[in-house]
């Protein structure tokens, strides 16, 4: 007879392993609504290398806190001559996406007017970057960030952050350092993602089918104390996303995201019941779900870190603070 707890005796728990599996499921969560806003009506894959494009190109001023101020408001684009041009060799190698996908996604992009040649390589623009809707989606991700940071503050899950070493100006909305500091942490899940299963969409596939698995469940219901199945939130309270729903929340094709779930269920990281898929407690407690997980963790507290160190959080708490 087994002698493991029941549900009730799993799910409620303040310990440092319960308020980290809190802290990925809502780290998820987000994740998968800033994917959404920021592909819009693209495919998937385009708006990732839009988003790696980015990055790489504006990575000098990601490194340097006093020109993360300087282009920190949503009137202060860097130039063009600011930007580095990112190969697509170097892209494929960033994603770990077969090279002539990445080339023809490219050339896809170069033809729409998104991106430019450069010198080696390509760049996002800034006529692309202060585009009306550039300045749409940017702020619906900034504001989905902010409230991502409210709700783990007011949960106590944002230990030991360190404190602000710039200023920003009071009337300084640091829409552009937000996105740049929450690209680089979208960009490190996907490389941790990749290196977990070892395919991209796979590996949002199954993020998706877990947020839709536990979505519902409250901030109380966190787990046990250890790595155990027994110690996750239980599969009974899970409920099961169709293939269907899926697809539209990701929006990838039906059988796309068929043919990746079916690697899903062959490996053991989802199971079919009634009414969909879940991902089930023995997946989430496999080793490398576990170090997913723990690594996520470490990326998220360096975004939370980056954000306070450039004032970011002090001003977001100040607004918080506003009658």
């Amino acid at each position: 007879m087994s002698t493991s707890p029941g549900p009730a005796a799993v799910l409620r728990s303040s310990s440092p392993l319960a308020d980290a599996r809190l802290t990925n499921r809502l780290a998820m969560a987000y994740l998968l609504d800033a994917v959404a806003i920021f592909r819009g009506e693209d495919h998937l894959l385009d708006a990732l290398l839009i988003s790696a494009i980015s990055q790489a190109n504006v990575a000098p001023i990601t490194r340097q806190a006093d020109l993360q101020v300087t282009y920190a408001a949503p009137d202060a684009a860097p130039p063009d001559d600011m930007r580095r041009p990112v190969s697509v060799n170097a892209l494929a190698s960033s994603l770990n996406l077969p090279f002539e996908t990445v080339r023809r996604r490219v050339r896809g992009l170069l033809d729409r007017g998104i991106c430019e040649p450069g010198d080696g390589g390509v760049i996002v623009p800034t006529r692309v970057v202060t585009s009306p809707e550039y300045y749409r989606y940017t702020f619906l991700g900034y504001e989905r960030l902010r409230a991502f940071y409210y709700q783990l503050r007011d949960l106590d899950l944002l230990k030991d952050l360190p404190p602000a070493s710039v200023e920003l100006g009071e009337d300084v909305t640091p829409l552009r350092t937000v996105a740049r500091v929450a690209n680089d942490y979208a960009l490190r899940v996907i490389d941790t993602v990749m290196r977990a299963l070892g395919d991209l969409l796979t590996g949002i596939i199954l993020i998706e089918v877990l947020r839709n698995n536990t979505e519902h469940l409250g901030p109380d219901l966190r787990g046990g104390e250890g790595l155990s199945p027994d110690d996750f939130v239980p599969d009974a309270l899970r409920r099961p996303v169709s293939i269907t729903a899926v697809a539209r929340r990701i929006g990838l094709p039906i059988e796309t995201v068929r043919r990746h779930a079916a690697e899903l269920l062959e490996r053991g990281l989802c199971v079919r019941v009634k009414g969909g898929l879940v991902v089930p407690t023995q997946a989430l407690a496999r080793p490398a779900m576990v170090a997913f997980s723990s690594e996520n963790l470490a990326n998220l507290h360096r975004m939370f870190a980056a954000l306070s160190q450039l004032g970011v959080l002090a001003v977001w708490d100040q607004l918080d603070r506003v009658p």
